[in-house]
């Protein structure tokens, strides 16, 4: 099947985006002040030989706007009763075990307040280094401001990294986008893969105490493309009063045994038995009601390395009924499409993965009212 485009020319869209998007970036690190001393330059230490403990060092530079660390120095001691850890487990999920118990991190960095009247919030995971796939995300599918007449506001989720660009530290990026914009909620954890369930406790904290007047909540990943229209419109037959947890449901799913792949769990982690259902992690559509029950089932349910199934567990624990919506492609397209066909785009709520480039241009073709297409057979 092949589809095709009347008057529309791609592949140079995608040199004239990509162009704008690297002269973008530049401008950014142009205009920071390179000179801007870390309000809280908190360093993950964690032992390599002996795991001995987490430690953060601070230092007394003036804090930015936004920036509000909620302590000054913060230290976890490993749990001694896990030391008897089989030597088959590996190293990342031996460390994981030992300090699982460290679940409360200082908060670097805050957003702009939630509007009374928000009715969709966009709560975001990403890193410091995504700098593209943000200033994507704000120019298309998170814009701020009011979708189908509800407020709409986006949300980046993000731990601490020491990388660099150039010189550049990162953590100057975010507190300037944070400057900027508004609208990253950084802690002082290390960004990693097993952290992301550290993401998902902080931030439902965060909402329990900020921002639980939101009506409803996208929770995704930063390469997602949002149809944040039809977000809405689902919600509309919805309460944010009562349960509602929709997305991909993944429904008899069991650990992964080989070590070699990135989702690996070992015995001593999860027994032989299915996990409980969880929605991919691409994105997933919650209420209020819903949000603020998984805060209360987080504190009393041990951390999991794979945050999408530590949601599903806390899901379990407050038995919430999850819906399977096929608009949810956190896998992309099963068929054989075009990615770029917009008349498939208009039906689903949201696609797993799309560059930054890929992004604008499929945002551009939607908001394109005198678009049409058709699809020929070969």
């Amino acid at each position: 099947m092949r589809i095709l485009f009347r008057n529309l020319r791609l592949s140079r869209w995608s040199i004239v985006i990509g162009t704008a998007l690297v002269s973008l970036i530049g401008v950014i690190f142009m205009t920071m002040d390179v000179n801007v001393s870390l309000p809280y330059r908190g360093e993950l230490r964690v032992g390599r030989k002996n795991h001995t403990d987490w430690r953060w060092n601070t230092s007394t530079s003036t804090t930015p706007p936004l920036a509000q660390p909620t302590v000054d120095v913060f230290k976890c001691s490993l749990n001694d009763s896990m030391q008897n850890i089989p030597s088959s487990v590996p190293p990342p999920h031996r460390n994981f075990l030992m300090y699982k118990h460290c679940r409360t991190f200082p908060r670097l960095l805050s957003p702009t307040p939630c509007e009374n009247d928000l009715f969709l919030l966009l709560a975001i995971k990403s890193t410091a280094i995504q700098v593209d796939r943000r200033i994507a995300l704000r120019s298309t599918w998170g814009k701020r401001g009011y979708v189908q007449g509800k407020r709409v506001k986006l949300l980046f989720l993000v731990g601490k990294s020491l990388d660099r660009i150039q010189g550049f530290l990162l953590q100057q990026l975010l507190e300037w986008e944070s400057r900027q914009f508004g609208d990253i909620l950084q802690w002082d954890f290390e960004d990693s893969f097993f952290n992301l369930t550290l993401k998902e406790v902080h931030f439902l904290n965060w909402f329990t105490l900020e921002c639980q007047w939101a009506h409803y909540v996208f929770k995704g990943d930063d390469d997602v493309f949002v149809h944040t229209s039809n977000l809405v419109e689902y919600v509309k037959g919805h309460k944010p009063s009562e349960q509602l947890f929709a997305g991909d449901i993944i429904s008899r799913a069991y650990p992964i045994r080989h070590n070699q792949w990135k989702y690996f769990i070992p015995e001593e982690m999860y027994p032989n038995k299915p996990y409980p259902p969880y929605a991919g992690g691409g994105g997933y559509l919650m209420s209020r009601q819903t949000v603020l029950s998984l805060g209360v089932a987080v504190s009393s349910t041990d951390l999991f390395p794979i945050d999408d199934v530590f949601v599903g567990m806390c899901l379990q624990k407050i038995n919430v009924t999850l819906t399977h919506h096929s608009g949810f492609k956190t896998f992309g397209f099963h068929q054989v499409v075009s990615h770029f066909n917009p008349c498939i785009y208009r039906e689903i709520m949201l696609v797993h993965k799309l560059n930054p480039t890929e992004m604008w241009t499929m945002w551009s073709l939607l908001q394109d009212t005198k678009l049409k297409c058709f699809r020929l057979r070969i």
